[in-house]
């Protein structure tokens, strides 16, 4: 977590606009989507600067979210948006349960198999459908693993993870360095 981010979570990003008076469509990053219709406010993390915004209005769209805030009133102001991570003080998060993680801590942990096999270190995660996948910076390249419970085994606080290397899964999707 860099210092801009110290205190809070990244909760959606802003995927594009919707209609011309400045509303809002947002990708939830939680499992708690309905944070919106509790939250008053959001911070907009824009050129490395934090812009709090008064969240209006809040309602599920299909997949994601049309969100409108007090100061955006029409849709060019919504556009220099697009693109934008919005985040929430943590102590607006309710707590996690034991088995539960902030995905973005696991950012520049030290990967290593169940045999104890240094693997390498997570640089980035996305989402793929409704789990999120890991890559990992490794001497010879690059590799992905899901999150899932078959390969996800053990996050060790602050930065250890565990994962099952299940047959094939270095093989099938690693990006070697070597040219």
């Amino acid at each position: 977590m860099s210092e801009d981010t110290e205190g809070i979570r990244q909760i959606a990003a802003i995927i594009n606009t919707h209609g011309i008076k400045g509303e809002l469509k947002v990708m939830p990053l939680t499992d708690d989507p309905e944070i919106f219709l509790r939250l008053e406010e959001l911070i907009v993390l824009k050129d490395n600067r934090k812009e709090r915004h008064s969240l209006t209005g809040a309602r599920e769209a299909k997949n994601h979210w049309l969100l409108k805030f007090d100061q955006i009133t029409d849709i060019s102001q919504a556009a220099e948006l697009k693109g934008c991570a919005l985040y929430t003080e943590e102590s607006n998060l309710r707590p996690l349960d034991e088995e539960e993680f902030f995905i973005d801590d696991l950012i520049n942990s030290k990967v290593y198999s169940t045999d104890d096999q240094y693997l390498g270190k997570i640089t980035k995660y996305f989402e793929a459908g409704p789990q999120v996948v890991c890559e990992v910076d490794t001497e010879d390249g690059t590799f992905l693993f899901p999150t899932s419970a078959e390969v996800l085994k053990e996050i060790i606080p602050p930065d250890k993870v565990i994962i099952n290397l299940i047959p094939g899964l270095m093989d099938l999707n690693t990006q070697s360095n070597k040219k």
